[in-house]
């Protein structure tokens, strides 16, 4: 994937810290309070995530003096020496208390050009926002969302025990891992001092998720913080609809309609306990993250295995109320099928041939990915003119004069995307950042090349279409995984027409 050139305000790649013991090698993100970077470590040799402490709206780099940052009026100097101290106070805890499972634990925190650095453990996986995003969905069961949230619940739940709270426990703040499951990332963060006057502007806050006191500076911050926060991403997810803003509450300009209230399949006392969670006021809230997480789910239950613990836990009103919901939503969803469809014919005509060819192009790279490479061969094979032309990148025909780039060119390549179930262009696939999966099929006149491209790894799979024996026809398969291992491999395949 194409990576973007790192603005000039920020470290630039190759730039070190500690004695040339950390290098920054890449930009991940900034949110006008940090800037984070994809960093490694030349000591242990691995990578790791660098956290610089530079809010814009106060500093400014020195160039001539190897990046330091300064402010630009004198009158902020202690609004950021306080940011410097808790970021260093928040630091020497983490340290104190690593490892903490969930979490991007902290290594070690410098104090180098006039701000504070702190180095984080690198976390791969995508963030649940992209997760969720991806399911296309607008709504979800509690349960389904307490499987990636209970994880979390519990580690906010030690931070609190141990005077730290995290004040931005949004969704791109959790990623989600294959083996350790949800990390909660930015743990390190000054989040005391984001209501300051003078940082009205950084875009640290999310207002979907943000309580109140995150923008009013005598207000006090705390677990509280949190507990809100944890609390409206469930809202967010199992209603399809964000919060109103802390001032369109305040003000009562806009009142949180209670998820039952809606056409969610949320239970009367998740409803209560989210809504708890989610009050203006930090004094209406609960006490704790474990007051939540009992109120969300009072049965003892295996939070690694909500889906299947739930079900058995709900009382009987509950399946009662699930069965007659999914009833009626079921035959308002024919009838609306049912008449979407009569209008369709009746004005759309012709374009629901595309809609048809969309849904064939879905079926077709389903079945063919479940495939062994002799199934795919044979998909392959079969395959009539137009459906070459439909399912892959198709050059055959071509002048046998031109190169195969300049085959290429006359071809818009096309990429299939199984997160969102249509072909996308080379270009959005060179600067796509999201979690992906994709494959291109290019079919030439002599070989089929397959490509599949996943964050798990990438798979490139050459089939030979002229036979070397007794219709026995040649496939090479090159893998290389997530942690850049090869393999490659051989096999014979046999077909006959």
């Amino acid at each position: 994937m194409r990576k973007s050139a790192i603005p000039k305000n920020f470290l630039q790649k190759g730039m070190t810290l500690a004695d040339r013991r950390y290098r920054v090698d890449e930009l991940l993100g900034d949110n006008g309070l940090t800037v984070t970077y994809k960093g490694y470590d030349t000591f242990r040799k691995n990578e790791v995530v660098i956290r610089e402490l530079f809010p814009q709206v106060l500093m400014q780099r020195d160039f001539d003096r190897d990046h330091k940052v300064e402010c630009k009026r004198l009158s902020d100097e202690e609004l950021f020496q306080t940011m410097k101290e808790h970021m260093i106070q928040k630091a020497k805890k983490l340290i104190r208390l690593y490892p903490v499972e969930g979490i991007a634990n902290v290594l070690t925190y410098l104090e180098e050009r006039e701000t504070v650095y702190v180095i984080e453990e690198y976390i791969q996986g995508q963030t649940l926002e992209q997760f969720l995003w991806k399911r296309h969905s607008a709504k979800f069961l509690p349960e389904d969302l307490l499987q990636y949230m209970a994880p979390v619940m519990d580690t906010l739940s030690r931070l609190h025990e141990n005077g730290l709270f995290h004040g931005a426990v949004y969704p791109e703040n959790i990623r989600l891992t294959k083996d350790k499951g949800p990390i909660l990332i930015g743990c390190a963060m000054p989040t005391e001092d984001v209501a300051a006057p003078q940082l009205s502007g950084i875009s640290v806050r999310n207002d979907a998720y943000a309580p109140v006191e995150i923008y009013v500076p005598e207000a006090g911050r705390g677990p509280s913080t949190d507990i809100f926060e944890v609390a409206a991403i469930l809202y967010r997810y199992a209603t399809g609809e964000a919060l109103p803003v802390y001032y369109d509450r305040v003000n009562e300009e806009a009142m949180a309609t209670a998820p039952t209230e809606m056409m969610t399949r949320v239970m009367e006392f998740q409803s209560e306990a989210i809504m708890k969670g989610v009050a203006v006021y930090d004094f209406e809230r609960f006490a704790t993250m474990q007051e939540l997480k009992n109120a969300l789910c009072p049965e003892d239950v295996d939070y690694g295995n909500l889906n299947s613990e739930m079900n058995v836990a709900r009382n009987t009103t509950a399946r009662t109320f699930g069965r007659s919901y999914e009833k009626s939503l079921r035959k308002r969803y024919f009838i609306f099928i049912g008449a979407v469809i009569l209008l369709a014919v009746l004005m759309l005509g012709p374009g629901l041939t595309q809609v048809g060819k969309g849904v064939m192009i879905d079926v077709f790279y389903k079945r063919f990915l479940k495939k062994d490479v002799a199934g795919q061969f044979e998909m392959l094979m079969e395959l009539s003119d137009w459906q070459k032309d439909l399912y892959t990148n198709n050059y055959t025909g071509l002048d046998d004069s031109m190169t195969e780039e300049e085959k290429a060119n006359q071809t818009e390549i096309k990429y299939y995307d199984f997160q969102l179930k249509k072909y996308i262009t080379q270009e959005k696939f060179s600067t796509d950042t999201r979690y992906y999966e994709y494959m291109k099929i290019d079919y030439w006149e002599k070989e089929i090349w397959v490509s599949y491209i996943s964050d798990a790894g990438d798979e490139q799979t050459v089939i030979s279409l002229i036979p070397t024996s007794s219709n026995t026809y040649e496939v090479r398969k090159v893998s290389v995984d997530e942690n850049g291992k090869r393999l490659e491999e051989s096999v014979s395949v046999k077909y006959e027409k």
